[in-house]
């Protein structure tokens, strides 16, 4: 048994000075340990992310389960949901069962994974299927009832692909969001809910940026559906007027929005309105990212950062506590696992920080797209703890394939 005491994040509580001892799972929760224990500044649940790009199969030049589950064990996520867009797509059980052993060979993390539309299998493993753009111009009738009837949820990626077709074509990074009008979005989410309601189906809305959005998600659970909307760190922290200092990275979709849009969405998220948070992790070679604007490829890198920068955003007020919890316990819920919560017989995954500054580097990053951005922090991700076993202290200590399927 371990035993760590120091200010840790209880779910739906916010920040109290605990002890907690655990095995493999987590066994007491108190505030004061009758053993000895180890002091740690801060204790937070293993995140779990619900939205990744892990690439591998044939895209290991941008990344591969190795490294960028190693990027999320040094940003504290201890469980990831990878998307379906691959070279070769996950649309059929040959690849599927290729991608699952790959991420069992290579993975440090836990993971489930999403599948490309239409194919939709009764896995454990598969968490549900993901729509992207261009598969909205399908009918989606049939993938939303089997969904509903094999209890998977539907993951929407919300701009309507007609209105997309007829948008401005930009040739700048900070034109960008004129290629993905807010009506795009609208009009998907409309639809995504409708779908949703008429087939009893779970539905998410994939890195929403947008308040109407958050506002038909609401209307939505009124009204019986079982909706929810995803929100990511970048479209909270930045706006079109940051698109020069972020670079190549301004380039993400859905877009950077307008600072009045952002300003209420952050009022949103702050009151409550949104469910989840996930960082659309989605690492591009350097090269790729220098390429002209036309030719470079869309994509945020996050996990490297994400305890740290939490725990900055916290203490700055731009995020509310409660965002741990939505990107630990709640996920957790929503994927049917007992994690990412620090409460007895829930899983031990733990993540330590301390408070010291930190100035990223590229050489400090596991994830292949060796970006960041952001580049200060007040914390650093010491330990990490996996079901109890301790998977990195200042570095990895575990092998490689040491995850598994959630």
């Amino acid at each position: 048994m371990t035993c760590l005491c120091g200010l840790a994040y209880l779910p739906s509580l916010g920040f109290e000075r605990i002890c907690v001892e655990f095995g493999s799972t987590i066994l007491k929760v108190s505030k004061a340990s009758d053993g000895p224990c180890t002091e740690v500044d801060v204790v937070l649940p293993g995140f779990v992310d619900l939205h990744v790009h892990m690439r591998g199969l044939g895209q290991r030049h941008k990344g591969e389960w190795r490294t960028e589950s190693l990027a999320a064990l040094h940003g504290g996520v201890t469980v990831v949901v990878d998307m379906p867009n691959n070279v070769p797509r996950v649309d059929n059980l040959e690849i599927l069962r290729r991608k699952l052993e790959e991420a069992d060979r290579e993975s440090y993390v836990d993971f489930m994974l999403y599948t490309a539309y239409p194919f939709l299998p009764d896995e454990s493993y598969v968490a549900g299927v993901k729509l992207f753009p261009s598969d909205l111009m399908n009918d989606l009738d049939e993938v939303f009832s089997r969904a509903s009837k094999l209890g998977k949820v539907v993951v929407v990626h919300a701009e309507d692909p007609l209105i997309l077709q007829e948008a401005e074509k930009p040739t700048r990074v900070e034109d960008h969001w004129r290629a993905h009008p807010e009506l795009a979005e609208d009009a998907a989410v409309r639809r995504a809910l409708w779908l949703a309601e008429r087939h009893s189906t779970k539905v998410r809305i994939a890195h929403s940026t947008l308040p109407i959005t958050l506002r038909l998600v609401q209307g939505a659970k009124v009204r019986g559906v079982d909706a929810s909307a995803e929100v990511t760190p970048h479209h909270i922290l930045y706006n079109i007027e940051d698109s020069p200092t972020l670079g190549p990275l301004a380039k993400v979709n859905p877009p950077l929005r307008s600072k009045p849009v952002v300003e209420e969405f952050r009022r949103m998220v702050h009151a409550g309105m949104a469910d989840f948070l996930a960082t659309d992790h989605a690492p591009h070679s350097p090269e790729e990212k220098s390429r002209p604007y036309e030719e470079m490829p869309p994509g945020i890198p996050w996990l490297d950062l994400m305890a740290p920068l939490l725990m900055t955003m916290i203490g700055e007020g731009i995020f509310p506590a409660g965002v741990i919890d939505m990107y630990s316990s709640r996920p957790a819920a929503h994927l049917g696992l007992k994690r990412g919560k620090i409460s007895p017989g829930s899983a031990a995954d733990l993540v330590v920080l301390r408070k010291e500054s930190w100035t990223i580097r590229e050489d400090d990053m596991y994830t292949k797209a060796r970006s960041a951005p952001v580049r200060e922090v007040g914390w650093v991700v010491k330990k990490v703890y996996l079901k109890g076993k301790l998977a990195y202290d200042s570095g990895p200590v575990v092998e490689e394939g040491f995850g598994s399927p959630a």
